[in-house]
């Protein structure tokens, strides 16, 4: 793979690794830390893609003795497997990222919260925070400065619920996975009621990859709307499953499969799912569209969390729409009416359909309907996306075909 931005360090151990974006951090002011993250446009890459500057900012505005640091580590959405990737083969920057987070917000007190399936990164990710502690990279007085800052690493007990920043906290917090109602915002009052900055692992990665440099290099990378680079874990009916790092804007989605992944696995292509199961699909139409977040935006998708998963048009689409919809039906935390209620009484229907082998006009209007509610009411993300895929996949490929 060609290392373009998060890669350039792929293959370095411990002791080759410098922190050199940690070491920079600490010699300049904390807002001229949040000065650069800002300058470099940098989205969260766990899937809302709202700025990481910005969250930073409003964190170092709010006074309080106590703010934590929470990197999201859960990783629950399929087709998804990027952090995993970059906690395996490049923890320390992982970690790097969380104090230089640590060290722009005014927080002391940082958690690591990584989902139980994943062992190997849970193994590696301790070993490092152990290393990092007795190297003074965490502990007090890092690397000789005033800064002091503690690391904890929590693991997830299996919830998808957990991916969304509410859950996760109340879940660190020993509650149960379920979402809270915002407002208030964690950046105000988040874990254990005190401001709270939640990043994904690939955000915070390429956060401490930003401070290596003098200039900012995500102002050289990707377009206008979308700076830098992305991971993107591609999967399905392709010949070379794997973890690609894309320039934004450099290629289009169907160069990414065919170019990087090896093209498709089967007759031919039945349509891509852009950023995980959340997400709606980009059908043979449309997928040779420039990979940003303002061009998959125009044509009503998203880039999600970067889980692309590939579709030939051999499958039956119908028991791709079951096995998602059993997925969300399950995973529902419940603890709001719509997306418990939305959820299986579409999974109800899709059952039905499939059992059947087509669906009917008046079947795809009332799932329609039932999504526009639930993602009007649900209280977080899951249920706003829960039903993306699904009504997605039957507009695109059955709605034209029944007339029942």
């Amino acid at each position: 793979m060609e290392k373009i931005f998060l890669k350039s360090d792929l293959g370095k151990s411990f002791e080759d690794y410098e922190f050199s974006g940690l070491k920079n951090s600490l010699k300049m002011e904390q807002t001229q830390v949040i000065d650069k993250i800002k300058d470099s446009v940098l989205k969260g890459r766990g899937g809302a893609g709202f700025p990481a500057g910005i969250k930073w900012e409003t964190a170092y505005h709010v006074e309080d003795d106590i703010k934590f640091v929470v990197c999201n580590a859960d990783e629950g959405e399929p087709g998804t497997f990027k952090d995993r990737f970059l906690m395996e083969n490049l923890p320390f920057k992982v970690i790097e990222g969380i104090v230089i987070c640590g060290y722009a917000v005014g927080s002391k007190y940082g958690y690591i919260y990584i989902r139980g399936e994943y062992t190997e990164a849970i193994k590696i990710i301790r070993k490092t925070i152990q290393k990092m502690y007795e190297k003074k990279y965490l502990g007090n007085n890092i690397l000789g400065t005033d800064f002091s800052f503690d690391l904890k690493l929590v693991r997830g007990a299996g919830a998808y619920v957990c991916g969304d920043e509410t859950s996760l906290i109340n879940s660190i917090e020993g509650e149960r996975g379920m979402s809270r109602i915002k407002p208030p915002l964690p950046v105000f009052e988040g874990l254990y009621g005190k401001p709270t900055v939640v990043n994904n692992v690939e955000t915070l990665s390429a956060a401490a990859e930003i401070m290596k440099y003098d200039y900012n290099p995500y102002l050289q990378l990707g377009t206008e709307k979308s700076k830098g680079t992305k991971l993107v874990s591609i999967s399905g009916d392709v010949y070379k499953p794997g973890v690609y790092e894309v320039e934004f804007g450099k290629m289009t989605v169907k160069q990414i499969v065919n170019e990087l992944a090896g093209g498709v696995k089967g007759s031919e292509i039945g349509f891509v799912i852009p950023g995980g199961i959340s997400t709606e699909v980009l059908t043979k139409n449309e997928w040779d569209v420039p990979y940003t977040y303002e061009d998959l935006y125009k044509i009503g998708t998203n880039i999600g969390s970067g889980g692309m998963i590939v579709v030939s048009k051999d499958r039956n689409y119908l028991e791709i729409i079951k096995n998602v919809s059993d997925f969300f039906r399950d995973e529902t935390c419940g603890t709001c009416f719509p997306c418990r209620e939305g959820n299986k009484n579409i999974n109800k229907m899709v059952s039905e359909i499939y059992e059947r082998g087509y669906p009917t006009k008046k079947e795809i209007e009332i799932i329609s309907d039932i999504k526009n509610a639930v993602s009007l009411a649900a209280r977080c993300g899951f249920g706003e996306a829960s039903v993306n895929l699904i009504l997605s996949i039957l507009e695109n490929f059955y709605a034209k075909k029944v007339e029942r």
